[in-house]
């Protein structure tokens, strides 16, 4: 069997930024052990599994990290978007994408695309007594519950944990999963970092899952919906952010890095 790969850089400003996601087009769906393997041995943050649907503008779709399958995965979707529209089918402006999530969209802006995901719900999530501690600065507010975030009042900081104590406070959780987020400098309205050993990533580079999770929190404090963040790992993503009611909308560049087949 052979399959058509790419790998996009999503949420890019050039290589080596952003990103990257694995896409993988097929025909129907293989049986989840061996897109499991598949996404092991791709050995990135996500990989991507796209079919047809009723035409090509609609495809179903599912994630994978080298570890397990994921409910969501914003940068992934948003490369298969990318895919989709600048290799399948050149005049398309939005394709639609049915998943474990619901329906999700990824559209043409210019050079850019936009991925459209549903927002968390606000919940209230007290992290534990040594997270502060680990974090060696004071916590100023914290949610999000399944995908659990902590807010402190530094950029610098954020950008200064070291990958090991990132993954460290995230697997004090019961999901493994930590978002360390600030206010932004110098035009950017918010930085956050992304740890998940829970789901085998140490550090996501560029998370729209957390975005998903952290935008309700950033669009209420600083009374906006429309922002500019940056997730602040070692390859950096510039997102631009809207919040529309219940829906976030991610936006950014693609650069693609890889193109080609597999065989199994």
């Amino acid at each position: 069997m052979k399959f058509d790969l790419y790998q996009i850089d999503a949420f890019s400003s050039g290589p080596f930024t952003g990103n990257p996601a694995a896409v993988i087009l097929l025909q129907d769906w293989l049986n989840a052990e061996l897109m499991q393997q598949i996404a092991a041995e791709n050995n990135l943050s996500e990989t991507a599994f796209i079919v047809p649907g009723k035409d090509v503008a609609h495809w179903g779709l599912r994630w994978f990290t080298p570890a397990t399958e994921v409910p969501l995965c914003g940068h992934a979707t948003f490369a298969s978007g990318v895919v989709i529209m600048r290799h399948i089918c050149l005049q398309l402006d939005k394709v639609n994408f049915s998943s474990k999530s619901g329906v999700l969209s990824v559209e043409r802006d210019g050079n850019n695309f936009v991925v459209d995901l549903p927002a968390t719900p606000e919940t209230t999530w007290i992290p534990p007594t040594d997270l502060s501690k680990g974090l060696e600065t004071k916590i100023i507010a914290s949610g999000g519950d399944d995908f659990p975030f902590v807010i402190i009042s530094d950029a610098t900081h954020v950008s200064g944990l070291s990958v090991e104590t990132g993954v460290q406070l995230a697997n004090e959780n019961q999901s493994g999963e930590l978002i360390v987020s600030a206010p932004g400098e110098n035009g950017i309205d918010f930085v956050i970092r992304v740890f998940a050993p829970g789901v085998g990533i140490d550090e996501d580079p560029v998370t729209g899952s957390a975005f998903a999770a952290i935008t309700p929190y950033w669009a209420k404090r600083l009374g906006k919906t429309r922002m500019k963040a940056f997730q602040a790992s070692k390859r950096g993503g510039h997102v631009s952010v809207e919040l529309r009611q219940n829906r976030v909308r991610l936006g950014g560049g693609a650069h693609e890095f890889l193109q080609g087949s597999i065989s199994l």
